[in-house]
């Protein structure tokens, strides 16, 4: 029939005691496969779409296990295939052949059924643009069970999904790879003790990193092809390196004191971290082999989650020199320090935009939520507002 209703006109005749059903339109817009039980089990007819020119593709009504079905037929995007759902193999699986019936291969093969295929379209409208001011990941409890997940949104808080949702494991402290493309978390999916894995930007592909038990590792940070970490797995905890596949596992600090949270510069030459190796938590600066390290902060309070800024010039972190914890920045050099919020319920983990223009931070507000504001500490939006806890936000570069 026509767009609008009218011109309905019957394609197949009807006449030979079998439903003829699921109609796919060729890309050409001159045929209609379809499937057809005329013969008391279901296969692969091809028709014109005037009525004419009728041709039976598939054939399994003999010799096979019993009476097996060919249904439910999809075009390749040229027109050149078919793919279509059979019980051949004694389980519903996907299969394609050529459009004149000829050259059949099963695709899927799994215990389970696999049906209603759909090929994809050449005409299909290009993926949508990067959302504005770009995606955050972070850590959540919002499924209502007692573990964090990781889930990504927009920059406004719109747009969450879920990446990780194991029932019995936390997944947090993510950090996205230099590409966008995977991103790397802590996990204590594979037992007790906290690893570092990674996966894919939609949540696939996870694959561990690390594996050191007993002992923990913590707080990945992506660079380059290298990815840094904390661990214990010498007895303290100290900051290591390793390539992005887990491989050439490097110790760069070697302290009585815990070191711990570091933070690549984004040219990879050095890395921020923390360290109590002169009783309080203080962000300390070393190059990107271990050598030069460097106390930037010196502070009577505590001062912990550095984040580097996109041009490498400044360092935003916490501390609760001013009674409460709030985000401070400072130049890289540790000098120039500038409050940037001012709570009463306490700020942390800062993490800067890639364009260095607005800082994302969690923050108490009744319950742990995830807050953006500008890199001037102006303009503060809370952006998640869910009753359990929203932490840890991380920003797609």
């Amino acid at each position: 029939m026509n767009a609008d209703g009218s011109g309905v006109f019957r394609v197949t005749s009807g006449l030979n005691n079998g439903a003829n059903q699921v109609p796919s339109w060729s890309p050409t817009g001159g045929q209609i496969a379809f499937t057809s039980y005329r013969d008391a089990n279901g296969e692969i007819y091809v028709i014109n779409v005037d009525g004419t020119g009728e041709q039976r593709l598939t054939n399994d009504g003999e010799g096979g296990w019993a009476i097996p079905n060919d249904e439910r037929p999809s075009w390749s995007h040229d027109g050149m295939q078919i793919a279509f759902q059979t019980d051949r193999d004694q389980n519903y699986e996907i299969y394609i052949m050529n459009a004149d019936g000829t050259g059949a291969t099963r695709l899927t093969n799994d215990s389970l059924r696999d049906v209603d295929p759909a090929w994809s379209s050449s005409a299909s409208p290009p993926p949508p643009p990067p959302p504005p001011g770009g995606t955050i990941a972070f850590a959540s409890t919002r499924d209502g069970g007692i573990n964090y997940h990781i889930y990504t949104m927009n920059a406004d808080g719109t747009g969450v999904t879920e990446l990780s949702n194991l029932a019995n494991a936390a997944d947090y402290e993510p950090a996205w790879s230099p590409d966008g493309n995977q991103i790397a978390f802590t996990s204590n999916r594979d037992g007790a003790y906290s690893d570092i894995f990674v996966m894919n930007a939609d949540g696939t592909g996870v694959t561990r990193l690390t594996s050191n038990g007993p002992s923990l590792s913590r707080k990945p940070t992506w660079c380059g092809d290298r990815i840094a970490f904390y661990s214990n797995r010498d007895g303290n905890y100290e900051i290591y390196v390793m390539n992005a596949d887990g491989t050439g596992v490097t110790r760069l600090t070697f302290t009585q004191g815990t070191d711990a949270s570091p933070a690549w510069s984004p040219d990879c030459a050095q890395i921020a971290f923390v360290s109590t190796r002169d009783r309080k938590w203080q962000v300390y600066v070393m190059n990107a082999d271990g050598t030069a390290q460097t106390r930037l902060s010196d502070s009577t309070a505590n001062e912990s989650d550095p984040a580097w800024s996109p041009d490498g010039n400044r360092i935003a972190f916490k501390s609760d020199r001013g009674g409460y914890t709030d985000i401070y920045v400072m130049h890289a050099d540790g000098t120039d320090i500038t409050r940037l919020t001012n709570t009463a319920t306490g700020a942390r983990e800062p993490a800067w935009s890639p364009d260095g223009s607005r800082i994302a931070f969690t923050s108490l507000g009744g319950n742990y939520d995830i807050y953006v504001m500008n890199a001037d500490g102006t303009g503060v939006t809370r952006v998640t507002d869910d009753p359990r806890l929203d932490v840890g936000a991380a920003w797609r570069r």
